[in-house]
C-alpha cells in the first residue's frame, strides 16, 4: 500500500473534534426547542378552540331548548277539547341586577280522572275547592312545582295550591264558585323554571333538575338574562314588568346567554365578563373566552 493510499485511510479515520461536537448539539437542541415550542403552541390553542367550540354547543343547544319551552308559554291543552289558554301565570319573570335572572313558564296540563272518567268540582268555599275524587298524589304543594298549579275548565286562569288534603285543594286565591255549578274538569298543570345554580342553567320541570349546559370539561354558564316587550309597546324592553301592566301582557322575551370556557387563558388574560341588559359587566380581565347567546321569543298564545 502506497503512502498516499495510507494517509488516505488514516484521515478517514479521525473523529470529530469536541468543537464540532458541542456545534451539533448545540444546533440539535435549538432544533428540537423550536419543535417543542410549536407542539406546546399549537396544543395550547388546540385545548383552547376545543372549549370554546364546546362551550358554544352547549350554548346553542340549551337556547334551543328554552326557546321552545316560553314560546308554548300559556298554551294549557287537556283532552276532549278541554283547552285553556292566555294563562296569567304563564310567564313569571324573576329578575336580578347583581347575578343571574330566572323564568318560569307555564305552557301544559294533564286532565285529573280517575277510572277514566274526569275528575271535577263539586264545591267551592272561597279558597277551598273540593273535588269528587280524593286527590292522592295527583296535586302536591310546596317542593314539586309542577304539581303545585292547578286550572279549571272554562277559566283563563293559573291558580297556586297552598295545601292539599283529601279531595280538598286549598288555593292561594279564592275561584269562582261557578266551577261546582257546571261541575268544571281539572287540570294539573305544569311549571317549568331556568335558573343558573353556580355555574350551571338548570330546567326544573317539578320532577327533577335536570342541567342543560355548564359544569362540565368544555362549558361554564356565567350568566342568563331576560328582557321583556308588552302588549301596546312593540319599542321598548324592560327587565322587569312595567307599571301599569301584568304578567299577562308580556308578548315577547329576549333571552341572553353567557357561557364561558371552564380554563382561563394563561398567555391572554385581556378577557372580561360582557353587561347583559341590566346587569354590568365585570372590568377585571380573567382570561375566559366568553361567548353571548341572544334569542327574541314571541309567545304564540297571547
Amino acid at each position: 500500500m502506497n503512502k498516499a493510499m495510507q494517509d488516505l485511510l488514516l484521515k478517514e479515520n479521525k473523529g470529530v473534534t469536541l468543537i464540532e461536537l458541542m456545534i451539533a448539539l448545540v444546533i440539535s437542541a435549538i432544533l428540537v426547542g423550536g419543535t417543542y415550542s410549536i407542539f406546546v403552541s399549537q396544543q395550547r390553542t388546540y385545548i383552547s378552540q376545543d372549549q370554546i367550540v364546546g362551550a358554544q354547543q352547549d350554548g346553542r343547544a340549551a337556547l334551543t331548548i328554552m326557546a321552545k319551552d316560553i314560546r308554548m308559554a300559556g298554551m294549557l291543552t287537556g283532552v276532549d277539547g278541554f283547552s285553556v289558554y292566555g294563562a296569567t301565570e304563564a310567564i313569571t319573570p324573576g329578575n336580578s341586577s347583581t347575578g343571574p335572572d330566572q323564568i318560569r313558564v307555564v305552557y301544559a296540563a294533564e286532565e285529573f280522572s280517575s277510572g277514566g272518567s274526569s275528575v271535577t268540582v263539586t264545591g267551592v268555599n272561597g279558597s277551598q275547592v273540593t273535588l269528587g275524587q280524593p286527590i292522592g298524589t295527583f296535586f302536591n304543594s310546596g317542593g314539586t312545582p309542577n304539581r303545585s298549579y292547578v286550572a279549571f275548565e272554562g277559566v283563563n286562569h293559573v291558580y297556586v295550591i297552598s295545601s292539599v288534603a283529601g279531595s280538598i285543594l286549598n288555593l292561594s286565591e279564592s275561584p269562582s264558585a261557578n266551577l261546582a255549578t257546571f261541575s268544571a274538569r281539572v287540570l294539573r298543570v305544569r311549571a317549568i323554571t331556568y335558573s343558573v345554580s353556580g355555574t350551571t342553567l338548570q330546567r326544573n320541570d317539578g320532577e327533577g333538575v335536570q342541567p342543560l349546559a355548564g359544569s362540565t370539561n368544555q362549558c361554564q354558564v356565567e350568566d342568563l338574562q331576560f328582557a321583556y316587550q308588552v302588549a301596546g309597546d312593540t319599542v321598548n324592553w324592560y327587565n322587569t314588568t312595567p307599571s301599569g301592566k301584568a304578567n299577562a301582557d308580556i308578548r315577547a322575551v329576549r333571552i341572553n346567554l353567557l357561557v364561558r370556557t371552564p380554563i382561563a387563558d394563561t398567555k391572554d388574560q385581556s378577557y372580561t365578563r360582557q353587561q347583559l341588559e341590566d346587569r354590568t359587566g365585570s372590568t377585571t380581565p380573567d382570561g375566559f373566552r366568553r361567548r353571548v347567546y341572544t334569542t327574541v321569543v314571541k309567545l304564540r298564545n297571547f
